[in-house]
C-alpha cells in the first residue's frame, strides 16, 4: 500500500470509526471483547482495503467488513490475525470513547436485551435501520433485496414491540 494510500485510510477509518464501534457493542457486551472485535475489524478493513473501489460509500463497505468480521467472531470462527501492520499510526485513531458504553434509559436497555436475542442477521438488520440506513443500503451491506429488507424489518419491529409489551405486563404484575 502506498504511503498516501495509507494515509487516505486512516483519514476514513477515523472519519468512520464510530461504525465499528456500533457494530462491535452489537455482538459483544464485554469491554475488552468489543475492543477486540472493533480491532479485528480494524485490521480486516486495512487487509482488504486494496480492493476498495469506491463504488459504494466507504461507509457502507466498512459495515459490510465489520458485520461480517463480527458475525464470524459471534460464532466463534474469528481467528486471530498476526500479520505484522503498521498499528503505530492507528492508535490514536482507535482510542476513542466507545460511544455506545454509556447506560441509556430503561427503554434502550430492554431494547438491547431483546436485539441480544435476536439471530445474526436480524441482528444486524436492526442495528443498521437504528442507525438510519435505509433499506437499499441495508440490503447492499447485508447481500439482500431491499423488499426483503422491509419485510423483515417489519416482522422485527412487531416482534421487538410485542418484546416490550411483554416486559411491560411481567412489570406491572410485578410487586
Amino acid at each position: 500500500m502506498s504511503p498516501n494510500d495509507e494515509a487516505r485510510f486512516i483519514e476514513l477509518l477515523h472519519e468512520h470509526r464510530a461504525i465499528l464501534f456500533k457494530v462491535a457493542f452489537g455482538y459483544c457486551r464485554n469491554a475488552e471483547d468489543r475492543d477486540d472485535l472493533v480491532q479485528e475489524m480494524a485490521i480486516q478493513l486495512w487487509r482488504s482495503f486494496g480492493r476498495y473501489d469506491g463504488r459504494v460509500r466507504f461507509s457502507t463497505w466498512a459495515y459490510r467488513v465489520a458485520m461480517n468480521v463480527a458475525i464470524s467472531h459471534f460464532r466463534g470462527q474469528g481467528r486471530r490475525i498476526r500479520d505484522a501492520l503498521p498499528f503505530d499510526s492507528l492508535a490514536d485513531t482507535l482510542t476513542v470513547d466507545d460511544p455506545l458504553a454509556e447506560e441509556a434509559g430503561d427503554n434502550m436497555r430492554v431494547l438491547r436485551r431483546l436485539i441480544d436475542g435476536l439471530d445474526e442477521l436480524s441482528r444486524a438488520l436492526v442495528l443498521l435501520y437504528l442507525e438510519g440506513h435505509t433499506s437499499e443500503e441495508i440490503a447492499e451491506i447485508v447481500g439482500i433485496s431491499p423488499g426483503n429488507v422491509t419485510t423483515r424489518m417489519n416482522r422485527l419491529k412487531s416482534k421487538l414491540q410485542r418484546g416490550f409489551a411483554h416486559l411491560d405486563r411481567t412489570q406491572e404484575t410485578t410487586p
